[in-house]
């Protein structure tokens, strides 16, 4: 009898480690949210992702298409009318690893940066971001097969409105 006992314990004990393994294996994203365009033109892009298991590593990425114009603007703050603008189109993105801590889930948040230029600008003009607008924002976790896209799909800004 007490074989059977020690027995049945440890099948109980081995049922009941293989259904916490499994419940900690179904990472996914609780909500995801985007804010800004920030004054340097930066989007943030934040989630809460569970299901990961005490102390687990998750890489996180988030990714959007940016549509920045570039140009050059006179120390009097004028942008001339002329060639020296340019429209840069690109797929960006930032990418971290988080911890899990002992909860099993990470909340956190990702800055993505517009796309860089190869605009130069004369002497006595200075280089400044006109605009930008990001969209198909999303994130994605290397622990989920599952995606988040935060709402709503546009997030943009105009710094020089005068700007032709």
């Amino acid at each position: 009898m007490k074989r059977l006992s020690i027995l049945t314990l440890a099948i109980v004990a081995l049922a009941g480690f293989m259904a916490i393994t499994v419940w900690a294996a179904n990472a996914h994203f609780l909500k995801c949210s985007a804010s800004g365009v920030n004054s340097d033109g930066s989007l943030n892009a934040c989630f809460k992702i569970a299901g990961l298991g005490d102390n687990q590593l998750v890489t996180v990425t988030a990714t959007a298409h940016a549509d920045a114009t570039y140009a050059c603007r006179t120390n009097g703050q004028q942008c001339p009318n002329a060639a020296n603008k340019v429209n840069v189109q690109a797929d960006v993105g930032s990418t971290g690893t988080f911890p899990s801590g002992k909860n099993g889930s990470v909340t956190a948040c990702l800055t993505v940066d517009p796309p860089p230029t190869t605009l130069t600008c004369p002497n006595g003009q200075r280089l400044v971001l006109v605009s930008v607008s990001y969209t198909n924002v999303s994130l994605s976790s290397d622990a989920s097969a599952d995606t988040c896209q935060p709402s709503p799909g546009t997030f943009s800004a105009n710094f020089f409105p005068n700007c032709p």
